[in-house]
């Protein structure tokens, strides 16, 4: 069975109600009152793997969308800095309609496993990995001792 209003004023009262009610679900005062901020996790970027070879430690680092240019690498006191930026420039004479790739910039402060020979460090860049190779100090290296008899 369809029921139908009893009134002009009391479908007008309803709707009224409804506005009032949403207006409070809604409302970020009320929010926030209500339900506490969860805290945020927070991701160092870029992400990094560091791995150590027989020779060397290896970081590396996802950097997508940067360039040689656009990083920077420094070693200092047993500790490596990254450092980079991506600007987001439109081009001359062109108009942006939607731009979800904001610019950024990192940088980055990591602790060296052991000591390294900062003079030796390369740094290479392919397909959005940033590879740093910092070969061990001569003395830090594992050596292999022969074994005599006496």
């Amino acid at each position: 069975m369809v029921t139908g209003w009893r009134s002009f004023n009391e479908a007008l009262r309803t709707i009224d109600f409804l506005n009032r009610h949403i207006d409070y679900v809604f409302d970020d005062q009320h929010v926030a009152a209500r339900v506490p901020e969860r805290p945020r996790a927070r991701v160092a970027l870029p992400l990094v793997n560091v791995v150590e070879t027989n020779e060397a430690f290896v970081y590396r680092a996802e950097v997508p969308g940067l360039g040689e240019g656009d990083v920077s690498v420094h070693v200092e006191d047993g500790v490596l800095h990254l450092r980079g930026e991506r600007k987001a420039a439109t081009r001359e004479g062109y108009e942006s309609h939607l731009r979800e790739r904001a610019s950024f910039a990192f940088a980055r402060t990591l602790p060296l496993p052991g000591r390294v020979d900062a003079d030796a460090v390369t740094a290479t860049m392919k397909d959005g990995i940033l590879t740093v190779t910092l070969p061990k100090a001569k003395d830090a290296r594992p050596r292999q001792v022969a074994v005599t008899s006496a």
